[in-house]
């Protein structure tokens, strides 16, 4: 439960990172280009009416100088927009703009609307003023406002969903990771209660010294040691402490299998050992018996009723061969991970075959195998 919260925890933090930066990345770029857009637009606007100004101004100019016949009345009327003309007092001469005018400014806002004042005419035909009125700038403004926001909402819901999703693709190999760790604790547990079990029941058995109960409780100690020597191995293992030295590797296997016999025997499982060459290796003779004694033992454990196991040295090779329920081709990839197990038909935790494989790196051994289901399994290490 504890794991799982921290899972959750993990996630939203996740989450709340990749959504607060990437809000505060979008909100900057959002207003970057809001006051972009904004200048460009009031720049734009403001040089339309300067140019239509600047041109009303040349031809005011152009009629006076000339003589000829202007009518500001029908510049006011066929305008698109308001437009107004004031003389030197400020006076208007003819406008179609109702409001007041500050002649102060060259270009201001007043409410919703931007407004020019050009004094270019230099008071020909009387006109002092060009007034020209732009309407809907600040709407137009707000309407961009809502535009980006609305973008920004949209694009921050789908940075959302999108985060939500690669939170949980995050998040998954932890899940799995703690999935493991559940199974290894419950497997773990269940693997040691069933022989700490038998002892209790062998050591509390009437005849405490039959050859039966003797053999029981053997079995059952020599089971609680391999699980302890696989856990310190794996896990509280000191190189500093290892003694790497040339090995006769027969007679320690040999050593090995008298210890599986038991277990082989209780599941009615020959095994055959062809011995055609002498095979010396430096290893440390710690790592050579986890090795073996995890091979073997799932050999033993994964095989059938009355099944074998054949296990060959030669050629400087260790071939174990065993007819047991093989391994689905869609295991096999996984098989040396840590706590993973391809099968519940028998106890077990799943770190037999990752000491092998750990063991074969750091010795640099050599590890393949093949399998088919219901046929056997084969592992072939060469030394």
């Amino acid at each position: 439960m504890y794991l799982i919260k921290e899972e959750k925890r993990t996630l939203i933090q996740f989450l709340l990172l990749y959504l607060g930066s990437s809000f505060v990345l979008f909100a900057v770029i959002a207003y970057l280009f809001y006051q972009n857009e904004s200048k460009a637009f009031y720049d734009k606007t403001r040089n339309i009416m300067q140019i239509n100004a600047s041109l009303l101004s040349s031809k005011i100019i152009h009629a006076h100088m000339s003589g000829n016949p202007f009518s500001l009345e029908k510049v006011v009327n066929l305008y698109q927009g308001k437009i107004g003309f004031y003389d030197k007092e400020n006076k208007v001469i003819t406008s179609s703009i109702r409001d007041s005018i500050d002649f102060e400014e060259k270009v201001y806002m007043d409410k919703e609307k931007m407004i020019l004042v050009d004094n270019s005419t230099f008071g020909h035909l009387g006109v002092k003023n060009i007034v020209i009125e732009k309407e809907g700038v600040r709407a137009h403004m707000r309407d961009l406002q809502y535009k980006i926001l609305s973008y920004l909402f949209l694009i921050y819901l789908f940075l959302a969903i999108i985060g939500y999703f690669l939170a949980k693709l995050f998040i998954r190999p932890i899940q799995m990771k703690r999935i493991q760790l559940d199974n290894f604790i419950k497997d773990s547990t269940h693997e040691l209660n069933t022989p700490i079990t038998a002892l209790m029941l062998s050591i509390n058995a009437p005849k405490l010294e039959s050859q039966k109960n003797l053999e029981r409780i053997k079995l059952s100690a020599t089971r609680v040691s391999e699980i302890h020597k696989d856990l310190t191995y794996l896990m509280l293992e000191n190189p500093k402490e290892i003694l790497v030295e040339e090995l006769y590797l027969n007679k320690i296997l040999k050593e090995e299998l008298s210890y599986l016999s038991l277990l082989a025997e209780k599941k009615k499982v020959a095994i055959d050992l062809e011995e055609k060459d002498k095979i010396y290796f430096k290893i440390d003779k710690e790592s050579f018996v986890r090795l073996v004694h995890n091979l073997v033992n799932n050999a033993i454990k994964y095989n059938k009723v009355n099944g074998r196991i054949k296990i060959s040295m030669k050629e400087g090779k260790l071939i174990i061969e065993d007819t047991g329920i093989g391994i689905p081709k869609k295991d096999q990839v996984a098989i040396y991970e840590r706590f993973y197990r391809a099968s519940n038909q028998v106890g077990g935790f799943g770190l037999g075959l990752n000491i092998v494989h750990k063991v074969c790196q750091v010795y640099d051994i050599d590890i393949s195998f093949k399998s088919k289901v219901e046929v056997g399994t084969t592992f072939i290490l060469i030394f």
